[in-house]
């Protein structure tokens, strides 16, 4: 397992036209640096779980916490980490105010697919996060994962360039429009 602790980066990333677009969690300390690729619902689920981690705890939230500063070096092209995601996991230390992100390989996962029961698999990889970086963080994913295809508002399947066979319509009645 990679253990982080507090991240000096935590910041969503995204690459490619809609359509074709690969997502990623870019993590960094000190010299060390993390690529945590995966799909674009993992980026919507874990910004929106963020959110709701951060509106739980609000009454804990230290005051005059600033917003994190823009990263003053670029991310490394090869970071030392580079996992694939299986799942996401979040948590919170009351005492520190950080939100602790687990991620777990797909690789590990499913080398411990034998295992009796799922929930007890370590993670491949642990950050800490201050509650401002996870603000900053959940903005910007919402962001990204908006800027892509709009998606069908009776199914959530993506309309491509005007095409869609909507399934919840059977494929029978014009497709619904995207919202402008």
């Amino acid at each position: 397992m990679h253990t982080f602790g507090q991240a000096d980066l935590f910041e969503p990333d995204v690459t490619g036209e809609p359509g074709q677009r690969t997502f990623r969690v870019l993590v960094r300390r000190g010299d060390e640096s993390a690529s945590l690729w995966l799909e674009k619902e993992q980026m919507a689920a874990l910004a929106l779980a963020i959110r709701q981690l951060l509106e739980q705890t609000r009454n804990g939230e230290p005051e005059g916490e600033e917003a994190p500063p823009a990263p003053s070096l670029p991310f490394p092209t090869q970071p030392d980490i580079e996992i694939r995601l299986a799942r996401l996991g979040i948590g919170y230390d009351e005492s520190t105010h950080l939100v602790t992100i687990f991620a777990y390989d797909i690789e590990d996962v499913n080398t411990e697919a034998d295992a009796d029961d799922d929930e007890e698999a370590t993670p491949s990889f642990s950050c800490q996060a201050t509650r401002a970086q996870c603000r900053a963080f959940a903005t910007h994913a919402e962001e990204m994962v908006e800027a892509g295809r709009p998606v069908c508002l009776l199914c959530g399947g993506p309309i491509e360039g005007g095409e869609h066979l909507c399934r919840r319509r059977n494929g029978h009645s014009q497709r619904p429009r995207a919202s402008q």
